[in-house]
Formats: structure tokens, sequence, C-alpha cells
């Protein structure tokens, strides 16, 4: 799949979500280190990130 073809930023915000979630509910504290470095991720390493995380990132494919 292209990248030009994924929401990049919408995968973005769902992975910082996550993130979030797994600070404010887990008490992960990693997780938040992990949130500011999805805010200066390219492209490809979001893409990357959701693969190894089991994300389905055909969900975030742009309907052109």
């Amino acid at each position: 799949m292209q990248q030009n073809q994924i929401d990049i930023e919408r995968l973005r915000e769902d992975l910082k979500q996550e993130c979030l979630g797994a600070y404010f509910v887990g008490g992960f504290g990693g997780a938040l280190m992990e949130n500011l470095s999805l805010e200066k991720a390219s492209p490809e390493e979001l893409l990357e990130i959701a693969q190894k995380r089991g994300i389905d990132i055909y969900k975030y494919q742009l309907l052109i």
C-alpha cells in the first residue's frame, strides 16, 4: 500500500491516544515518552509502529 493512500495524521492520533490510555489507565510511564516520539515520527516510522502493534492499516486507507 502506498503511503499517500493512508491517512497518516489519523493514524498518528490513534497511536498517540493508545499511548495516553496506557499511561493514564495502566500507569505505564514509558507510554508517555513514546507518545512524544510519535509526534516526530515520519510516515514510514508510523506505519512500522502500527504494523508491529498489529494495527490494521487498511482502516486508515483513503478512499480516492
